[in-house]
């Protein structure tokens, strides 16, 4: 069984919600995010530091001066009430209806909620000092459940009056918001949920691990965090892409040579997005291939026989020695919703190097990795569309 609890977010209140939140980076340029941010003066961009992304200037004191003007000015506001926050996301015709509350550490320690991704421990530290900063968590763990019936309904019924908030985000998605302080639905939700065997981490590895992280510090009483939940047949994985900086020293020809011992090799006339499991699209030397796995896995469980395990073994390191694929400064993961285009524009950009398009993950391959406590390696699955950091922030309790 998995435990909730309703909180008292702090939320926009005097501006508009849209102006605040803080955009997936997965979306957005460098180039975008620093216009979004200029434009967007009380933006939380000014103190997430999306890693990876922005060259972020600001101080930790900097970001904490701007957290505080934000409740001084009342920006944001906490609530007085306990609420349970019903969160609806539509994108490109996908609607997923979930919510926002708080869960246990404990669960997370106990692998009531599991994990399903390998974490790199310098992103984990600086997710760390930025909450312990501001002792706040911006930003929600994304978690699925095995999906019921009862529990949409149940959420449908809590959904009847005008959102709080109702929006469209920076990349199209639109967010509605709905804060459900009524005592009865929240006991029925509270109590649906013990019913519930497990929550799986789709997305804030990094995030839950820094909370686990100060959690153990000393007289930490931080022994809670915020969630947004949303069943599993109403969340969506897409492709996680590679592109590789160099041929390991070898020509195109001599490439493909040793690569066709464990895949089948054929160049096509367009950019090429794989069709099924163990297939994967390379662009190298603008030119496309559609590439089949034929070897013979010598690998003892199901999780590296996922394609993207298959990409690391007979591809990466076999062939172009990339033996750390969680670490070497070669390799670059590009998300799907940029497109094969943005594939083409790195390997156009840097001739010598290759990209692969990889055929996304099921939620059911997730669930079964993070049930057997396997790993996957980081950047396996993208999740789309996802809640917006800065619709409703969790201050950690005193």
């Amino acid at each position: 069984m998995v435990d909730i609890w309703p909180f008292y977010g702090t939320r926009p209140f005097n501006q508009d919600a849209k102006n605040l939140i803080a955009p997936s980076t997965d979306h957005l340029t460098i180039e975008n995010l620093e216009i979004f941010k200029k434009n967007n003066y009380w933006n939380y961009l000014k103190i997430l530091n999306p890693v990876g992304q922005l060259k972020e200037k600001d101080s930790l004191l900097d970001g904490k001066l701007h957290f505080d003007q934000m409740k001084d000015f009342e920006v944001i506001k906490k609530d007085q009430n306990l609420n349970f926050y019903i969160y609806e996301i539509k994108f490109t015709g996908h609607m997923q209806l979930g919510f926002l509350s708080l869960a246990s550490i404990k669960d997370f320690t106990n692998n009531t909620i599991k994990a399903h991704e390998k974490i790199y421990q310098n992103r984990m530290i600086e997710r760390a000092q930025q909450m312990q900063n501001l002792k706040t968590q911006i930003g929600p763990i994304y978690v699925i459940y095995e999906a019921q019936k009862n529990i949409e309904n149940l959420l449908k019924s809590s959904i009847t009056k005008t959102p709080t908030y109702d929006f469209e985000s920076f990349d199209k998605s639109n967010h509605k918001l709905w804060c459900v302080e009524d005592k009865n639905f929240q006991n029925e939700l509270i109590q649906t949920f013990k019913e519930v065997k497990n929550f799986y981490i789709a997305d804030g590895h990094h995030r839950v691990g820094a909370i686990e992280y100060l959690s153990n510090l000393n007289n930490s009483k931080i022994d809670k965090f915020m969630i947004s939940a949303f069943p599993s047949n109403q969340s969506k994985i897409f492709d996680y892409n590679r592109v590789i900086k160099d041929l390991n020293g070898y020509t195109k020809d001599q490439f493909i040579n040793i690569l066709q011992n464990n895949f089948r090799v054929k160049k096509t006339d367009k950019p090429f997005k794989p069709l099924h499991k163990k297939q994967f699209g390379m662009y190298n030397e603008k030119n496309w291939y559609c590439i089949d796995f034929i070897g013979k896995s010598e690998l003892n469980n199901f999780i590296e026989e996922l394609d993207i395990n298959i990409l690391n073994e007979f591809c990466l390191k076999k062939i172009l020695n990339i033996k750390d694929v969680n670490n070497d400064e070669r390799i670059r993961f590009i998300a799907g919703c940029h497109g094969l285009q943005a594939l083409e524009k790195k390997v156009n950009d840097n001739p010598d190097s290759v990209a692969f398009s990889i055929f996304p993950s099921e939620i059911t391959d997730v669930m079964k990795v993070a049930d057997n406590n396997l790993t996957m390696p980081p950047k396996s699955t993208w999740f789309d569309p996802k809640p917006l950091d800065g619709l409703v922030v969790y201050e950690f309790e005193n």
